[in-house]
């Protein structure tokens, strides 16, 4: 072959395979620039926050209902009973018990006798007193008369007045000797008022510590009796925080005792402490219960239903409505514009079907029942009907 035909051939050879090699190229600058535009897009896509195919997808459809104010309410919390009044009687005389009048249980007034003691010393040391009283009393009725008739004398010029000025010193003594002498007596009759030993109040003896014969010393501490009022009767509560500012003095409380089952009890609320206890986060309450017929004791154990009347703080939601998340509780609610949101709350009580929510909420949120695990902030939905709660 001539070498005109060999280079012609070689051209021939040549021309196919740069076709190839260019179209090669065409297609990798095609897939470049679609993968760019796909990236492009994407970007814009997360730095917007809507995701690529939302234009694609339609909008979820869901459920809503708007939260409910709760309409007064209840709170049950156990307490104790106490006594209105309760007082340990002491011996203010020492002496014998020589009897008592009333054993535990018994039903007294005020004044009654609960018992006597027997006080010989002190009898003897009032005897003397009256005694030392007299003659005191006598010395001073001379001391006056000395006194007088020399100071007539030193009027008269006839006696000096160093034997006035005696005279008179010593009358002042013998009143002072007087009025001591009659503060001893008194001090003494205290001490015989106290022999006999009377209730303060009426009520029941719940203590009778002491019996006939027995010993007994003023200032040792020792409680002879123990006196209760019992009508009315004193019931103690703690209150948690959360229901404390709901307690109002005169709102009505339902009282139930184990010991008699079926029967409810009413109560009132007295007083209050009006501080939250450091320790327990609760408030102490008193409420009071007339207790005439004196079936209730003190220090039982009773289960207190308060009711609070009015409007409470508290929002109730469907429990259907409730989302789990790593952070806490949370609802998913429909804003304005069609947006979720997923908000925080703060579950009170649980009701079952039904949450008590002291934060998060208002009555005008639309709150999306039955949510998806794929819900999410900013995501757009749509409201396909609303409950009959939400109709309301």
């Amino acid at each position: 072959m001539s070498p005109e035909m060999l280079k012609t051939a070689t051209a021939e050879q040549l021309v196919p395979a740069r076709k190839t090699k260019t179209r090669r190229w065409v297609i990798g600058g095609a897939v470049f620039a679609a993968a760019v535009v796909f990236f492009a897009f994407k970007l814009i896509s997360s730095r917007s926050g809507t995701p690529a195919a939302t234009s694609q997808n339609p909008a979820m459809n869901v459920t809503v209902a708007h939260p409910e104010a709760v309409g007064g309410g209840i709170l049950q919390v156990s307490g104790y009973t106490q006594a209105y009044t309760e007082a340990p009687i002491y011996a203010q005389t020492s002496g014998y018990l020589k009897n008592w009048n009333f054993d535990i249980g018994g039903k007294v007034h005020a004044g009654d006798v609960l018992g006597e003691i027997d006080t010989p010393e002190v009898d003897q040391e009032l005897a003397q007193a009256k005694a030392q009283l007299e003659v005191a009393q006598a010395a001073s009725h001379l001391a006056e008369v000395t006194y007088q008739r020399d100071q007539t004398l030193f009027d008269q010029k006839v006696l000096d007045a160093e034997t006035r000025d005696s005279a008179a010193d010593t009358y002042a003594e013998d009143q002072a000797m007087v009025v001591a002498d009659q503060a001893n007596l008194d001090r003494l009759n205290a001490l015989e008022a106290f022999k006999v030993l009377r209730a303060p109040f009426d009520g029941i003896v719940t203590a009778r510590n002491v019996d006939v014969g027995t010993y007994v010393a003023n200032g040792t501490g020792t409680q002879l009796f123990v006196v209760a009022q019992i009508s009315p009767l004193r019931i103690y509560v703690q209150v948690p925080q959360a229901e404390a500012q709901l307690v109002r003095i005169g709102m009505q409380a339902d009282l139930t005792l184990p010991q008699f089952p079926g029967r409810t009890f009413q109560a009132r609320v007295t007083n209050t402490a009006d501080v939250v206890d450091p320790a327990s986060r609760s408030l102490l309450t008193e409420l009071q219960i007339p207790n005439a017929a004196g079936e209730l004791l003190p220090g039982a154990y009773v289960q207190i239903t308060l009711k609070f009347a009015g409007t409470s703080p508290f929002l109730t939601v469907p429990e259907n409505a409730l989302i789990f998340r790593r952070e806490g509780a949370a609802v998913g609610v429909v804003n304005q514009n069609g947006k979720v949101e997923i908000r925080k709350i703060t579950i009170d009580e649980d009701f079952g079907d039904k949450l008590e929510v002291s934060t998060g909420l208002s009555l005008t949120d639309q709150v999306i029942l039955n949510p998806s695990d794929s819900l999410a902030t900013g995501m757009t939905v749509k409201i396909e009907s609303a409950t009959p709660e939400a109709k309301q």
